[in-house]
């Protein structure tokens, strides 16, 4: 199996929002501006700049990074789902693109048909990025809850794929949680309905913050391989 433990860094890179003029303009010229966009869309929703943002996936490179297809799927499946009316005009701009963003974006539109990605099922750090891709469109603490449930294969040792199910989500939600005072909430609320344990995982991870997570998944990567159970 690929190693997954770039994820762990390459996954749910959010970068601070630092200036909300970006996010008010009506072109990206850069990677950097499509990802600040997205990221705070769910605080101002602009509907009417949606069509600059499907031509700036190409232009800007963004889903040249790999790890930035399950976030773009979550993202636009939730504006998709939001803007019905406005599909047609959309998917005029989606069949212009390259193809890696037109694969993308009609996956994305698939998954708005069937329910979104409160629907999907399974446990990885990709369908981790899609919850938060999902969430920042739409600002659905459901979505934050979904990756609250992944806590629980923090202590998964056998399995290396669902281990980084759970650390991908522990990392995440304590770096967004630092950003975001929605995602804060949102976790302190499922906390109150959580187990034990995931009220144990929680409270470290909004206490220690994102790089003690990362650390701690190293010295469990180390671990394992050092006994031979992981590749």
């Amino acid at each position: 199996m690929r190693h997954l433990f770039a994820l762990v860094i390459s996954s749910v890179v959010l970068l601070p929002i630092t200036n909300f003029a970006v996010a008010q303009q009506h072109t990206f010229n850069t990677f950097s501006d499509v990802d600040v966009f997205m990221q705070s869309y769910y605080q101002h929703p602009q509907p009417q700049l949606i069509s600059s943002l499907i031509e700036a996936l190409d232009s800007s490179g963004f889903l040249r990074k790999s790890t930035n297809a399950p976030s773009v799927t979550g993202f636009f499946s939730e504006i998709f789902a939001s803007n019905p009316d406005q599909i047609s005009k959309w998917q005029v701009l989606i069949a212009k693109r390259e193809e890696q963003t037109r694969t993308v974006l009609n996956n994305a539109l698939t998954t708005s048909k069937t329910g979104g990605v409160l629907k999907l099922s399974g446990h990885s750090a990709q369908l981790n990025d899609e919850y938060w891709g999902a969430f920042f469109a739409s600002g659905n603490p459901k979505y934050v809850d979904k990756l609250v449930d992944q806590l629980q294969f923090f202590d998964e040792r056998e399995d290396e794929a669902l281990f980084f199910a759970g650390g991908t989500a522990k990392w995440s939600l304590a770096s967004n949680a630092q950003t975001y005072p929605a995602v804060r909430s949102a976790i302190e609320e499922s906390k109150l309905k959580a187990n034990k344990r995931t009220q144990e995982l929680i409270t470290d991870l909004l206490t220690s913050g994102p790089a003690t997570v990362k650390q701690q998944m190293v010295e469990i990567i180390r671990t394992q391989k050092e006994s031979g159970k992981w590749q």
